[in-house]
């Protein structure tokens, strides 16, 4: 469940609903200006355009510098109704990678991509095992499974796991890449970007498995 609240706030809906709520607050189909005008972005951009970052915490204040331009850039993209990802800067000690991705001036899909425990890492990151049994957890089995075999570039031969749970007016999917430097890809998504990107047949972007 701590995996799954990662991404999915509780918002007390019944088992098997997918609630439209998201990492940091969020809401997914909510508009890009109401994203930018909150939270984190919110703390960001007021400081950015003051210049005084002395609000801002110690490692923020060090980023806030460095993409203070590329903020205001992608919000002013996302706003104008263009297809535009924002890529926050996260922790690196969480072992995770976050996306926003806005379509037509609203948030259509949060992404967010978990590195496999490694002993590289102290074992840090999260398996595909305890992302699933998380979201397994909340909305029952998944609406629809698939199992592939893959190898990596040793030869080392593996089965890639999807799992998806799909209502009216959300989805979530997630993708296992399993054997070196694996990692697990969780998404949410509305019903609407599921169908024009990730459905079967869609025209989408390279499998993260392969």
């Amino acid at each position: 469940m701590l995996t799954l609240a990662a991404l999915l706030a509780a918002s007390g809906v019944r088992a098997q609903e997918l609630p439209m709520k998201v990492k940091g607050g969020h809401e997914l189909g909510e508009t890009a200006e109401q994203f930018f005008a909150e939270g984190h972005e919110k703390e960001v951009l007021s400081a950015c355009a003051s210049g005084d970052f002395k609000s801002l915490k110690k490692t923020t204040k060090r980023l806030a510098r460095q993409y203070c331009s590329d903020l205001t850039d992608t919000r002013e993209q996302a706003a104008g109704g263009k297809r535009v990802e924002y890529k926050p800067a996260g922790d690196p000690t969480e072992y995770r990678t976050d996306t926003f991705t806005f379509d037509g001036g609203h948030l259509v899909k949060v992404e967010l991509i978990y590195a496999a425990p490694s002993p590289e890492a102290n074992y840090k990151g999260k398996s595909f095992a305890d992302i699933f049994a998380g979201v397994k957890e909340a909305y029952g089995p998944a609406t629809g499974e698939s199992a592939e075999p893959t190898q990596s570039v040793y030869g080392q031969q593996y089965i890639a796991h999807r799992e998806i749970w799909l209502a009216p007016h959300a989805a979530v999917v997630i993708i296992e890449k399993p054997g070196e430097d694996g990692s697990t890809t969780l998404i949410a998504c509305t019903r609407a970007e599921y169908d024009r990107a990730l459905a079967p047949g869609a025209a989408k972007p390279a499998n993260p498995i392969q």
